[in-house]
């Protein structure tokens, strides 16, 4: 069932590293959606505005997401540099990935073909990335699934049930950060270093 694909450290690794060139623009967009959860028109669509730089965050009002539910996504600094914004003008589109200029991206499909021509992972799907996220760290860690699927945006009618489902509206962004930060630290050190060692050797 491909709802259950989610890839390894192994694989996580030849993403960030692909064997083959894969086009700049695709490769930082990778990076960015192996380190943070958004969905992918989500983050493709991100732009300076979304972009809290006194906080370290993302916001995307409820217009922004998928289920219609104003987010706040806190951001490591592994994530932050990728986005690299002090390159971008005010509003700018921050990952222009279609080949029409200031268009957004549509041609997902072609998108994935290349990702998984360039790093071998041939199951490869952009939205298997936030199931990697969600799996490992439940793997490798004792953080609290609750807190873990609030980071994926989850409506919270779907993932929080009886009374809690009607009183509990905190964002939790203190621990959502800690969650965020233990995730980046977890992989530069086990993809990231392992990634690199491997291209060096």
């Amino acid at each position: 069932n491909p709802r259950e694909t989610y890839y390894s450290v192994d694989e996580l690794a030849e993403l960030w590293n692909p064997k083959d060139e894969l086009k700049a623009n695709y490769l930082r967009y990778l990076r960015f959606m192996i380190i943070c959860p958004l969905r992918m028109t989500e983050a493709s669509e991100l732009t300076t505005k979304n972009i809290n730089l006194e906080a370290l965050e993302i916001h995307l009002s409820a217009d922004e997401t998928k289920n219609r539910v104003a987010f706040t996504l806190p951001l490591p600094e592994l994530a932050f540099n990728i986005l690299d914004i002090n390159k971008f003008n005010h509003g700018e589109r921050i990952f222009q990935l279609s080949s029409i200029a200031r268009s957004p991206m549509k041609s997902w499909s072609f998108f994935n073909k290349e990702v998984r021509k360039a790093s071998g992972i041939s199951n490869f799907n952009l939205h298997n990335l936030r199931r990697s996220f969600s799996s490992l760290i439940s793997e490798h860690s004792e953080i609290s699934e609750s807190l873990v699927d609030s980071l994926l945006n989850h409506k919270r009618s779907s993932t929080r049930a009886g009374v809690m489902r009607h009183y509990m509206h905190a964002k939790n962004l203190k621990q959502r950060r800690e969650v965020m930060n233990w995730w980046a630290n977890f992989l530069e050190k086990e993809v990231i270093n392992f990634s690199e060692e491997k291209v060096v050797s």
